[in-house]
């Protein structure tokens, strides 16, 4: 056998295309294996930065809400009506913290009530309180 016959022999071997497959495909899928790995990593920041975004648009809506709250005159009246102020020919009370309040004197008890039997409840609550003679 020639070493022509060889060569073509070893081109015509499937072990010999197996292994030039193979060397052709390690780096290949060592690539294919970082792409995935970055797509994961984009994906999750994707999600991310779209839950950021979703609440950064909640926070615009709060605070477009509160710019005409403030705008309008239900806010001016709120306002002054914190501050104290009142219009013509009403009337400002302010009530006195707790701590501030005079002592309660001149109590009564209220008298604590006798329970009374079941048998008695039912005929008060159908026919009337008894009245003593």
């Amino acid at each position: 056998m020639s070493s022509e016959q060889k060569l073509r022999a070893i081109w015509k071997s499937p072990h010999f295309w197996l292994l030039v497959i193979v060397v052709f495909a390690i780096p290949l899928l060592a690539d294919f294996n970082t792409r995935l790995a970055y797509v994961r990593q984009m994906t999750a920041e994707s999600a991310g930065l779209t839950e950021q975004i979703n609440q950064e648009k909640a926070l615009r809506t709060e605070l477009l809400a509160l710019r005409d709250f403030v705008q309008s005159n239900d806010f001016v009246e709120h306002w002054a009506r914190q501050a104290g102020l009142s219009r013509p020919g009403e009337t400002v009370i302010k009530p006195s913290p707790v701590e501030s309040a005079p002592a309660i004197t001149n109590t009564v008890s209220l008298p604590t009530p006798i329970p009374n039997d079941p048998h008695n409840e039912w005929v008060a609550l159908f026919f009337g309180p008894r009245q003593n003679p």
